[in-house]
C-alpha cells in the first residue's frame, strides 16, 4: 500500500513537472535568474521581458551577493483554464547558495522566492504573459 501511495505521488509529481506550462515557466524563471535577455524573450513578450529586467537590481538584493549553487521549482499552485490555453501557476524558486568561504554542495543557506506566473498557449507553445515576484511589487 505504501508503495502504491509513492508511486501515485511521484506519478503527479512528473505530471506537474513536466506539464508545458510548467517549463515554459522554469525556462523564463531560469533565464530572469541568469540575466539571460534572450531566454526571457523567447518565453514571453517583449514588454514583459523589459519590465522584468528593469527591476534586476532588487532581484540581485534578495542573494546578498552569495553564489548560487544549484536551484530547484516547488509549484504550489496550477490552474489551467477549461479551455486548456492559459495557466495561472504559484511557485516557489528554491536557491541552494553558499556565503563567503563556504564550498560544501548543499550550501549554507537556501533563498526562497514566490512567483505568480500567468501563460498563455499560442500556437500549441506556451508563453509568460505575466510575471510577479518580490521584484515586482
Amino acid at each position: 500500500m505504501l508503495a502504491l501511495t509513492a508511486g501515485y505521488y511521484g506519478l503527479d509529481y512528473v505530471k506537474v513537472h513536466t506539464s508545458g506550462d510548467v517549463v515554459a515557466y522554469k525556462r523564463f524563471a531560469k533565464a530572469v535568474m541568469e540575466n539571460d535577455h534572450h531566454g526571457v524573450r523567447k518565453v514571453s513578450n517583449k514588454e514583459l521581458a523589459a519590465e522584468t529586467f528593469r527591476n534586476n537590481e532588487e532581484r540581485r538584493k534578495v542573494y546578498q551577493g552569495a553564489r548560487v549553487l544549484f536551484t530547484y521549482f516547488e509549484v504550489i499552485s496550477q490552474k489551467l483554464a477549461r479551455d486548456g490555453k492559459s495557466s495561472s501557476l504559484v511557485v516557489e524558486q528554491v536557491s541552494r547558495v553558499s556565503s563567503g568561504g563556504q564550498t560544501g554542495i548543499w550550501g549554507d543557506r537556501e533563498i526562497r522566492v514566490r512567483h505568480t506566473a500567468q501563460l498563455e498557449k499560442e500556437n500549441h507553445t506556451w508563453k509568460v504573459a505575466g510575471f510577479i515576484d518580490p521584484a515586482m511589487r
